[in-house]
């Protein structure tokens, strides 16, 4: 025998609201993560870019210098200025300037310049002694030393 409370539909009233905190939760935790990701790539982008310009523009500051002497000052400070042009600091990153003859502008000869730069991890702090680096972008650039001043 059935009665009239056995066949009674299911009050619909007690999951009202539930898909909104489901949404919400569900949201934040797959939102999280995505926005991470996005933060770390267009740090290693603006990275890469940074690199590539500033091998390109401290090779190119040494073939222009009149001394070697006054060259390596104009690399430090094209890299220091181009660094800071894409909101880097520039002890995150470490350049090496080889030369293709001895003494290093001779004419005709040509300039290396590398240029190293770590990636930090987003959001962590990085004063406590903690060396995380989510990549190192390196890049080089090669001018040519004019043969006629």
């Amino acid at each position: 025998m059935h009665t009239a409370t056995d066949t009674a539909a299911p009050d619909p009233r007690g999951d009202e609201g539930s898909a909104t905190v489901e949404f919400v939760l569900l949201a934040t935790l797959l939102l999280i993560p995505v926005i991470y990701f996005l933060m770390l790539t267009s740090q290693i982008q603006s990275a890469a870019y940074a690199s590539v310009a500033a091998a390109d523009q401290a090779a190119q500051a040494m073939v222009t210098a009149p001394d070697p002497s006054i060259a390596a000052s104009r690399v430090d400070a094209v890299l220091a200025l181009t660094l800071g042009d894409y909101g880097l600091d520039p002890s995150v990153a470490q350049s090496a300037v080889t030369c293709s003859a001895s003494p290093c502008l001779e004419p005709g000869s040509s300039v290396s310049v590398e240029v190293a730069i770590r990636v930090p991890v987003p959001l962590l702090p990085q004063g406590l002694g903690w060396d995380a680096a989510a990549a190192t972008v390196t890049s080089s650039s090669q001018q040519p030393v004019p043969r006629f001043g």
